[in-house]
């Protein structure tokens, strides 16, 4: 199907005039977008066609998924714009719209790709414009013989006489194709930079390139907290400098009474000791990972999000899954624009309940919830997720009342194992990180807690254990005010 041909041959059989037709490729934040294709028609043209909405059969292209509309320019009302748009979801999805568009030999080589950092994407689209092929683009073998052997039945002396032309010509030459291009992040002034116009019939394949950079604000939360965090830590560091010194000058002082100065030692030690035993390591809060302890995880790398998204016809490439994920999971994208971006479609609210059926709770989730409860522990909870996601899913499962605190990464801008979300939690919360303990699968998020003061425990996974690993170990909640080996 040529769809974006068959205004213009349309032209060319009966208007004497030069044909433009402009061909845009718009593409949005999560790789998917639309593809626009606009044919103006000036006066004369709109005066011989007629009703262009008779003349037009557009019921082939409705059926492919095109929206076809025609209108008026405002200043010239005589003057008609045919206008025709169809979305796609990615690369592969874009290169078949495109053949629609002009048939698969035109567009050629095309390549969209964006490569990802922290708070930054960067977008690049490239591919071949061949029109070499001329007017015999807006026609095919089998009606060239439907029509005598000739293209559009008419001899190349009509051809050139419609054309305009007062002599043979190539009539191709009354023919431009015009093609735009605008990325995520995109400025208006460098608009004229992203337009390549190529005339019919020429020989030469026309490249084109272009990129654009988005630069994403840093979640707020993220930055809040790390601020937080550090000037927590600089006031610490000031504290124990002025202790420091303090103990310094008191001990460097010379003592009137030889009595005290005999006593010193003991005073000192005797203080020091005070303080090792002041350090509570009591447990005032217990600290769950949601995926492979609440609730059952799948496997890596992101659980059971890989093969839902593989068996409704997404992307197949766990890595770009994943990685689309943890942008969702960093709130960046929403739950509809993150389904769309790996491929799966159809209505989100439906998706994401089809997904979230497939989490289970874990069967000693609840006795654990309720025996802490009984003994008057709160329960916090960190999850890397999509808030809604993490939202439906507790409520679901029936564990959002009997888990006091949630600190979910959608929410905040900021995943496991980062030290900024254990920021927000004692914040949250209000609990020193030597009270709590911390609950986890992930062996990079136990390291990080444990680095900054809080107790430690692994709910063992299918996932290996590395040589060396110190943190006490549990297959269940049974184990974890047992024996812990």
């Amino acid at each position: 199907m040529k769809i974006f041909l068959l205004v213009p041959s349309l032209l060319f059989l009966l208007v004497a005039c030069q044909v433009e037709s402009l061909v845009s490729v718009n593409v949005e934040d999560n790789g998917s977008g639309s593809v626009e294709v606009i044919v103006e028609l000036d006066d004369e043209a709109s005066r011989i066609i007629g009703d262009i909405e008779k003349q037009l059969r557009t019921d082939d292209l409705v059926a492919a998924g095109w929206e076809v509309s025609t209108l008026n320019a405002l200043e010239e009302e005589s003057k008609t714009v045919v206008l025709a748009t169809k979305s796609f979801t990615g690369v592969d999805s874009l290169v078949g719209v495109l053949e629609e568009v002009a048939g698969p030999s035109v567009f050629s080589e095309v390549k969209l790709v964006s490569e990802k950092s922290f708070a930054k994407k960067i977008w690049n689209l490239e591919g071949k414009i061949d029109l070499a092929d001329g007017l015999s683009l807006f026609s095919d073998p089998a009606l060239d013989e439907a029509l005598g052997g000739t293209l559009f039945g008419r001899s190349l002396e009509d051809l050139s006489f419609l054309s305009g032309c007062d002599e043979i010509c190539d009539p191709a030459n009354s023919f431009l194709l015009n093609f735009s291009v605008s990325l995520p992040g995109a400025s208006a002034d460098d608009a004229t930079e992203r337009v390549w116009t190529v005339p019919l019939g020429d020989q030469t394949p026309t490249p084109f390139i272009v990129s654009s950079t988005v630069d994403y604000p840093k979640p707020k939360a993220w930055r809040t907290v790390s601020y937080v965090f550090l000037g927590a830590t600089l006031l610490l560091l000031s504290i124990r400098g002025i202790k420091h010194l303090t103990s310094v000058r008191q001990s460097s002082k010379p003592s009137e009474n030889p009595k005290e100065t005999s006593k010193t030692p003991d005073i000192i030690e005797n203080t020091t000791t005070q303080e090792k035993e002041e350090v509570d390591r009591s447990i005032r809060l217990v600290v769950v990972g949601g995926k492979g302890v609440i609730w059952d995880g799948g496997a890596d790398p992101e659980g059971l999000l890989v093969p839902f998204v593989r068996e409704n016809g997404g992307l197949t490439d766990a890595e770009e899954i994943a990685d689309r994920y943890r942008s969702a999971s960093l709130g960046q994208l929403n739950s509809q624009e993150f389904w769309q971006s790996v491929g799966v479609q159809g209505n989100s609210d439906l998706i994401d309940a089809q997904y979230l059926s497939r989490v289970r709770l874990r069967p000693d989730a609840v006795p654990f919830l309720s025996q802490m409860k009984y003994r008057g522990i709160p329960v916090a909870c960190i999850t890397n997720s999509v808030l809604s996601w993490s939202q439906q899913l507790r409520e679901r499962l029936g564990v959002d009342e009997q888990i006091e605190y949630w600190i979910v990464s959608g929410e905040y801008g900021v995943r496991k194992p980062s030290n900024s979300i254990f920021e927000a939690l004692r914040r949250l919360t209000g609990v020193s990180f030597s009270n709590m303990l911390l609950v986890d699968s992930e062996i990079a998020t136990l390291e990080a807690a444990r680095g900054i003061g809080m107790s430690t425990v692994l709910m063992q996974s299918q996932s290996p254990i590395p040589s060396g690993f110190s943190h006490p170990k549990i297959e269940g909640f049974a184990e974890l005010f047992g024996s812990q080996n």
